[in-house]
């Protein structure tokens, strides 16, 4: 596991090679590089509704990707860490 403050209030914690980014305490972004395909690039972000704060973490992490189709936009109850990335 690694643990990395990007910021203040945002920590990057990178399990198995799956990383995941928390805003705050809230799990709201991250990329799993076994999910590239033609159409994804593994990137993923949770598509609730945030702070301003908590907005602008998320475009902080994926840069230029934010409005890319193949960033996935997912569920909070989607955003979870992985047991297999904690083995």
């Amino acid at each position: 596991m690694n643990l990395k403050h990007l910021k203040s209030n945002l920590t990057l914690i990178t399990l198995a090679g799956i990383q995941y980014l928390f805003s705050y305490e809230t799990l709201v972004a991250g990329y799993d590089p076994t999910n590239i395909s033609e159409t994804e690039n593994g990137y993923w972000f949770v598509g609730e509704s945030y702070s301003a704060t908590t907005t602008r973490h998320i475009k902080y992490y994926l840069e230029n990707l934010y409005t890319s189709p193949k960033t996935t936009k997912v569920s909070k109850a989607d955003a979870t860490l992985t047991k297999a990335s904690m083995v």
